[in-house]
């Protein structure tokens, strides 16, 4: 009998819960209209003339909150012809990540098959890292470690749109560029192998 009368209850609730979950499609449209129309202006901004314009757009756009507002804001400027914002949106980019990708040799570039070889056996093409926490008054990303300081050893330092990487665990180091496409490339060093071999770091 308790059965059956759960299963009435429900039946009873059923129609208003579809209710409840009805959606108001006019309103999504005019609230999607309100934000296309938000997201235009923004965009308009981040394409001003004026780089000072595109970069306090851009810091007011990340620090918003609005993770839309953060994928606009870091999507265009990492591209941006000027290098301050470039820069400013590569330490926002990289400093939010919680595990930073390195892929390894993407373009296979490396001449020597040996080493080729060598590099496919220890990395597969790719490497991750976790990140610990990033420290903007030494513009130092930390790995693995959290501290209030830079951790000697394990870290990248963003110095404008130049990356320097250490991680000594694993006998790497080498620096990557910001290209003017917005990729983080460059070159690595495994001193144990002795092999150095192009790297990318992705940022979108």
């Amino acid at each position: 009998m308790r059965k059956y009368l759960a299963i009435g209850l429900f039946a009873g609730l059923l129609p208003n819960a579809l209710s409840a979950q009805k959606i108001d499609i006019e309103a999504i449209k005019s609230q999607a209209q309100t934000d296309a129309s938000e997201f235009a202006e923004l965009r308009a901004l981040l394409r001003d003339e004026d780089a000072n314009i595109r970069l306090a757009a851009f810091d007011a756009m990340v620090t918003h909150g609005d993770p839309s507002l953060y994928e606009i804001a870091t999507s265009m400027a990492i591209a941006d012809v000027d290098e301050i914002v470039r820069a400013r949106a590569l330490w926002e980019i990289l400093s939010r990540q919680r595990t930073l990708a390195i892929l390894v040799d993407p373009e296979q570039e490396v001449p020597s098959e040996e080493t080729r070889k060598d590099l496919e056996k220890a990395y597969q093409g790719r490497m991750s890292f976790q990140v610990g926490n990033a420290i903007k008054d030494e513009n130092c990303i930390n790995l693995y470690y959290t501290k209030e300081e830079c951790a000697a050893g394990y870290n990248l330092t963003v110095n404008g749109t130049r990356v320097t990487f250490v991680f000594q665990n694993q006998n790497l180091d080498g620096t990557l560029k910001l290209d003017g496409d917005g990729a983080l490339r460059g070159v690595l060093r495994n001193t144990r192998m002795r092999a150095e071999f192009p790297v990318e770091i992705p940022l979108r």
